[in-house]
């Protein structure tokens, strides 16, 4: 199975999978969908033009040999920190548990070394779980783990350093 990332060049193919996004993250975070039974992307909420429209944000496609698998939307965040953010990360069901957010996440952070962080909500034990294994087999479990308030919700903020150099092959 190859896994790889791909810039995304325009919204449409994230834009369309976000809902799918939204509806995942429900079970935590209480969204509903709209009249019309859809998860609606507002971006007012979700910030997502910003990752085609603002410097320092890195939209990707994640693929499986070629199949469209999911996304991730890297920033630098807060603005001019020189932190990079994992603003969202979604990988579609048929997919999970088979290795592919791993090796997505490894070449994201490959692309852009240096300081990280990485937020959950406290009740997604199992993308703590995920992100706890993860982010560990990268930076050999040199995490730093903290709860603080994002949005007007308090999230687990994982923060990390990637090494200049690190190749996704090597880690």
């Amino acid at each position: 199975m190859n896994v790889s990332i791909t810039p995304a060049e325009d919204d449409t193919l994230i834009t369309n999978l976000f809902q799918y996004y939204l509806y995942d993250m429900s079970e935590y975070t209480g969204f509903q969908p709209d009249a019309s039974g859809s998860f609606a992307v507002d971006n007012s909420v979700t910030g997502l033009q910003d990752y085609w429209q603002e410097p320092n944000h890195f939209p990707y496609l994640i693929r499986v040999d070629e199949e469209l698998a999911g996304f991730a939307l890297v920033r630098q965040f807060p603005k001019g920190s020189g932190q990079y953010d994992m603003g969202q990360f979604f990988v579609m069901r048929k997919f999970k548990r088979q290795g592919v957010g791993s090796r997505a996440f490894q070449q994201c952070v490959a692309r852009h070394p240096g300081p990280w962080q990485t937020r959950v909500l406290p009740d997604n034990t199992g993308a703590l779980a995920f992100w706890k294994k993860t982010i560990g087999e990268v930076c050999g479990n040199n995490l730093q783990i903290k709860s603080e308030p994002y949005r007007n919700r308090d999230m687990l903020f994982i923060r990390y350093v990637v090494p200049v150099g690190a190749s996704s092959a090597g880690l």
